[in-house]
């Protein structure tokens, strides 16, 4: 697995500094450059060589910026597959809704959004059937936009346009020959290749940097993952790492990556079953027959409306938590297995509540996480996960929707996929008994569900969540 860790060059001389602007302008322009010629359909071979002579850079640095100028390519075509994907969904979700919208007015408003929809799917397939893509504006559309209006000045934008040099690794060259960390005195130092003399050698410099460990204040142990450590330990082994120098804001950070060794997982006897929310993470402990044996709330309100830096932080502290809850009582983590696509016409409202959801950093982070510490991660699917738990395990066990929810997957982690429904349920409220059992167990589930959901309109409720007030009442028990 790679591992980034992130770093900041401490001091550097106005002659350092001028080496290092120095070669990151022309990394940038090679890379520019590079992606123009593989765009036009140039040889590789040819690129390389010409990146070499045009931007005097060596081999190795020439490679890097094909490489990278290759990179963003390939990203840009993927792209265009996920956008058309996305696009195309959209225009089928907004048909549904038309035909079953029974007000004029709304068709009226859904049809103008279907007319907007269906004009950037055309776009897309424009582009998937011809191989293209949008144009790529290197230094960010938007600053290019505030350049043309006069807001920036010309160099505020070459600034931006030449802020980043990136170098990969050789293991056969001591992990990498075009900036090499080292330690000395207890002091980390990187030295880079950063101009050439003309002789067959290169100007070196070599800076001091600082590398990412949080040293307790009172016992100066390390707080977190000790990334300085690690990254030293790996370069012991004369394995090959990248390193990407970024400018911002006047100070240059390093993101040294580095490949880092997992254990292999241990056997499971049981799950953890996690259900995320935007304000916490409904947890549930069963043994390895799917019995339940406990659960927690794990609240955090702040994930809503904390800022990015710490939004991440809390999100990163509640997995470590997850993932040692599952290892001391030696189970598999059941997580849904969610899908993370902009495939359905909804409101601005909505968009601004899913953009700040923890979903998709939660279950990176547990990813992550597990595979350090050799826990069993178990993808489960999410249909039906908050509709079983509430109509068959929260009355049961006395536990909350999102606890429930929680269980459903514990148990589907561990293989128990078909769910039982409850025989007073079926009684209740299935008139069709004979049809009923024929259906599949989430088409039953299904059924259940849209009979009490109108059960519940009758008494103003919209939703699933308040089915313990009214269920004495609905199954007339009690």
């Amino acid at each position: 697995m790679k591992t980034t860790a992130m770093g900041v060059i401490l001091e550097l001389t106005e002659t350092q500094q001028a080496y290092l602007d120095n070669l990151m302008a022309r990394y940038c322009a090679a890379v520019r450059w590079s992606f123009k010629r593989l765009l036009e359909g140039k040889g590789i071979r040819d690129i390389r060589q010409g990146v070499q002579v045009k931007f005097n850079l060596n081999s190795r640095q020439a490679n890097d910026a094909v490489y990278d100028a290759q990179s963003t390519i390939k990203s840009q075509y993927e792209l265009v597959k996920l956008h058309y994907a996305n696009a195309l969904a959209k225009v089928e979700f907004t048909q549904k809704r038309i035909t079953k919208a029974k007000s004029s007015k709304k068709k009226a408003n859904l049809q103008k959004r279907l007319e907007k929809e269906q004009r950037k799917l055309a776009d897309w397939q424009k582009h998937l059937e011809a191989k293209t893509f949008p144009t790529i504006v290197f230094g960010g559309k938007r600053l290019f936009l505030e350049r043309c209006k006069g807001n920036i000045t010309r160099e505020e934008w070459q600034e931006a346009r030449s802020n980043r040099y990136l170098s990969r690794g050789d293991k056969t060259k001591g992990g990498n020959l075009n900036t090499r960390l080292y330690e000395m005195n207890g002091q980390i130092y990187l030295d880079i290749a950063a101009e050439p003399t003309g002789t067959g050698r290169y100007k070196r410099i070599t800076v001091p940097v600082y590398l990412a460990h949080k040293p307790s204040k009172k016992t100066r142990k390390i707080n977190g993952r000790n990334y300085r450590q690690m990254v030293l330990d790996y370069l012991k082994t004369g394995s090959s790492y990248q390193v990407e120098i970024i400018r911002k804001d006047g100070r240059y950070y390093i993101h040294v990556t580095i490949e880092e060794d997992m254990p292999d997982p241990y056997h499971a006897h049981g799950a953890v079953g996690v259900d995320t929310n935007p304000d916490g993470l409904g947890i549930a402990l069963t043994d390895c027959l799917g019995q339940y044996r406990g659960s927690q709330w794990l609240g955090q309100g702040e994930w809503t409306y904390a800022k990015s830096n710490r939004r991440n932080n809390l999100i990163g502290e509640k997995a470590k938590k997850v993932v040692a809850l599952a290892k001391e009582t030696g189970s598999a983590l059941a997580v849904e297995d969610l899908k993370f696509k902009h495939d359905k016409s909804v409101t601005a409202k909505f968009n601004r509540m899913s953009h700040g959801f923890v979903w998709s950093k939660f279950l990176a982070y547990i990813d992550r996480c597990a595979a350090r510490e050799g826990v069993p991660v178990i993808k489960v699917k999410p249909a039906f996960t908050s509709v079983i738990g509430i109509l068959k395990y929260q009355h049961q066990y006395g536990l909350s929707n999102h606890q429930a929810a929680a269980l459903v997957i514990a148990r589907r982690g561990l293989g128990f996929d078909y769910e039982r429904i409850p025989k007073r349920l079926v009684d209740r409220f299935i008139k069709a008994k004979e049809g009923f059992k024929k259906l599949n167990n989430w088409q039953q589930w299904s059924a259940v569900k849209k009979a009490i959901l109108k059960q519940l309109k009758k008494k103003g409720v919209n939703s699933l969540v308040s089915w313990q007030v009214h269920r004495k009442e609905l199954l007339g028990v009690g």
